[in-house]
């Protein structure tokens, strides 16, 4: 029987009401008075310098307001949450099909059509570059004027070349990976109101209200505190709207025509103009000892971040530490460049850089296994990481890693898939893959999260949350945990919405961080809403703090009170005083320095790590080459299952995601020059792809982490491709270099097997 009253109860979500009957306001919904409709005559090019913009006709529609180009800013023009170098609107130059370049702002829809239309542009075509590798050659057309190497990590430990020299098995290969779409079921949106007080309030769909508010200052020139930004309901995000450029293009809108201001991407401007998950090349030389011990590892990574940064730097910086596995290879150097192209820009993306080095780094640990014939488990078994080990950036590892544990879960999986008869006419194949993921934002980047704690009149309390839920249910698991630590009920804890006028910052909602960090501040603030409620207590009773404890919703003094008081009188009492009694509570990502080596670029070592494992059963069609995915078990140690429905549906979330980005996503380029734009281009898995999943929840409790608890989000989809291209190898002895996995890569034209084992 579990010792906790709501953490690890599969409680109902806070929000679960709200969206199934429709009650849930999201961004589109939001009721604003003569409201203009926003839209964007967007590049037509991929890359190209700007001469005239004629806007005078498009003024003489009738409904259209306004119609704003990049002159009409009156702050900075450009913004980025790294580096500041995309534009609100762009000037002089254009870098990507489907930039941005002027504002419409009518009062129907339709008149922005037919505005934009006749806005007049005159465009000198620029040569492009629509490849990573290409891009850094000494003749490249330039994206941006310092050129094209936007970003590079050289990390290593040991002697590379001695490791090589002492292998007796050297294997390289390079490993092609496509550029994704969050494809979140709500496309990207913002609103905008100016107020009569000159103050200006902002509704966003995003993961960064308080980032949002800040650019939105430094474009408008505006003073922080007149900006009020409202957390709306999210439908899906998965990193894309960490650096969505509308509630800045929104709030123009109203200032300029002190008007309410809405703007709605459509799919194809979603696809084309907002984050995706990075493009690249994985280039991977493994070298090992004929008894399978690791010794020198390489990699050469080239990840293609697009026209604009945004978070590709850390993204690249992930990707290098992550790419060489959870695995003890003493010789170790990774190269990872992040090089501008004129695609669409790249950043956060669910995994942000893991799956893409997972995907390299486990197929090559296979492959290594199959040339020494022996047992991948072992494989993995006999190199994984252990306590006290070093990582490739030098992190000591205080805690022993659970990756055995993973790895047992594994054995046993392994033996029931393969006991499953393939279909008729398929053959079955079966493949696994570990997994580690980083968390937390890294070293030397502000990584913290506020929560308050408010006690209401009748004895419960309102949780202020300072960063949204995207659907993933932080909210709910920080209730829980609230609610755990005050020895309440979970239904007496009412979750108050964002808004970043009246919110703590709780920063932005990413890297796997959230479980951890949302619910070590709400147990600080829990913490210290007590503490206020005692002090109350103290002079109301004319007792002295020492002598008052509080436990589930009362207030006692001495340890011989056999009734307690009711926390609600105090709180009364308080309110007739005029005081509020909260607490609240700022958890910092914690990063030991005995642990934390001082010396590499900033973003970097992450110290903390998800551990877990998948293991995929598929089975080919030897006619056609399609590969359908049946089954999927999903290994993951979580520390501890706050909310374990919750968690089962983020593991059910990302393996689907996962297995699109094996077997059917990508943002790829058309015959006739334009990117895949729509859904019936880009295919994402249906429930009919979509395998069996089977989530198996170990739990490991994180000693730092709010009741033992690590993250799972992003660990879900990590390993899911290499998996999958593992289990294709088995069945088919054929081995996939390059995702999607195309079925005239499994036969040739002969349409018989090509082997390369």
């Amino acid at each position: 029987m579990s010792k906790f009253k709501t953490v690890t109860r599969s409680e109902l979500r806070k929000d679960a009401w709200g969206k199934v009957t429709g009650e849930a306001h999201y961004t589109d919904d939001i009721p604003l008075a003569d409201l203009l409709h926003g839209g964007l005559l967007r590049s037509p090019h991929h890359h190209a310098r700007i001469g005239a913009i004629d806007v005078s006709s498009a003024l003489q529609v009738d409904g259209v307001v306004a119609v704003l180009t990049a002159d009409d800013i009156p702050g900075e023009k450009t913004f980025g949450p790294i580096l500041q170098d995309r534009p609100v609107l762009a000037f002089d130059v254009v870098r990507h099909l489907g930039e941005p370049v002027v504002l419409v702002l009518a009062k129907d829809r339709r008149v922005v059509e037919v505005a934009i239309k006749a806005i007049e542009i005159e465009f000198e075509v620029l040569p492009s570059v629509l490849n990573a590798i290409e891009a850094l050659a000494p003749d490249s057309p330039k994206v941006h004027p310092d050129g094209n190497l936007l970003s590079e990590y050289d990390i290593g430990r040991g002697d590379i070349e001695s490791g090589f020299s002492s292998a007796d098995v050297i294997l390289e290969e390079s490993f092609h990976l496509p550029r994704i779409s969050p494809a979140y079921l709500e496309p990207e949106t913002a609103a905008a109101e100016w107020q009569d007080d000159d103050s200006l309030k902002v509704w966003v769909s995003s993961q960064q209200p308080f980032m949002d508010r800040d650019t939105i200052s430094q474009v408008l020139d505006m003073p922080v505190d007149r900006i009020h930004v409202h957390g709306a309901t999210i439908g899906g995000a998965f990193g894309g709207k960490e650096d969505a450029g509308l509630p800045v293009l929104a709030a123009f809108g109203a200032w300029a025509t002190k008007r309410a201001v809405r703007l709605v991407n459509t799919r194809e401007e979603s696809i084309q103009a907002h984050p995706k998950r990075h493009a690249g090349v994985v280039t991977c030389k493994l070298g090992a000892k004929n008894d399978g011990t690791l010794v020198a590892l390489s990699i050469n990574a080239h990840m293609d971040t697009g026209a604009y940064a945004s978070y590709g730097p850390a993204v690249g910086g992930v990707l290098t530490e992550i790419a060489p596995g959870p695995y003890r290879t003493p010789n170790v150097r990774v190269l990872t460049r992040v090089v501008y192209t004129n695609g669409p820009f790249s950043g956060a993306m669910r995994g942000f850089g893991a799956p893409q080095a997972a995907f390299a780094i486990e197929s090559m640990v296979d492959m290594m296994a199959a040339r020494l014939e022996i047992d991948s488990i072992e494989l993995r078994r006999m190199n994984a990481w252990r306590k006290g080990d070093h990582t490739p950036t030098g992190v000591l590892l205080l805690q022993e890693p659970s990756i055995g544990a993973c790895l047992d879960e594994v054995k046993k999986a392994m033996a029931d898939l393969e006991s499953v008869s393939p279909s008729a006419g398929k053959i079955c194949g079966v493949g696994f893959a570990l997994l580690v993921q980083a968390m937390g934002l890294g070293y030397g980047l502000p990584d913290d999260v506020t929560n308050r704690i408010e006690w209401l009149p009748n004895g419960q309390v309102r949780l202020d949350v300072g960063t949204p839920d995207l659907g993933q249910g932080t909210i709910t698991v920080a209730a829980q945990m609230a609610a755990e630590a005050l020895g309440t009920e979970y239904d007496d804890v009412e979750v108050a919405g964002l808004d970043t006028s009246t919110s703590p910052n709780g920063g932005v909602s990413c890297a796997s961080r959230m479980t951890y960090m949302v619910g070590n501040a709400s147990l600080l603030a829990v913490d210290h809403a007590i503490a206020s409620l005692l002090d109350q207590a103290s002079r109301d009773l004319d007792q002295p703090v020492e002598k008052l404890n509080y436990r589930g919703g009362k207030v006692y003094v001495g340890m011989d009170d056999p009734e307690g008081i009711s926390a609600s009188e105090f709180i009364n009492r308080a309110a007739e005083e005029g005081r509020v009694l909260a607490g609240e509570g700022t958890y910092s990502f914690p990063y030991p320095p005995e642990i934390t080596p001082k010396d590499l670029p900033i973003g970097m070592p992450h110290v903390m790590f998800g551990y877990g494992a998948h293991v995929a059963r598929v089975e080919v069609d030897p006619d056609f080459g399609t590969v359908d995915v049946k089954e999927i078990v999903a290994i993951h140690d979580v520390g501890r299952a706050i909310n374990p429905v919750g968690v089962e549906g983020q593991i059910e979330g990302g393996v689907a995601m996962g297995v699109g980005y094996a077997i059917q996503e990508e943002v790829k380029l058309k015959d006739d020059g334009t990117w895949t734009d729509s859904f019936t281009e880009y295919l994402l898995p249906t429930t009919l792809d979509t395998p069996k999943i089977t989530p198996v929840i170990l739990e490991h409790p994180e000693p730092s982490g709010p009741f033992g608890a690590r993250g799972v989000a992003e660990m879900s989809l990590t390993p899911v491709a290499p998996a999958i291209v593992n289990a294709v190898a088995d069945a088919t002895g054929k081995r996939i270099t390059s995702l999607p996995i195309k079925p005239e890569l499994l036969i040739d034209q002969q349409n018989t097997w090509v082997n390369t084992s």
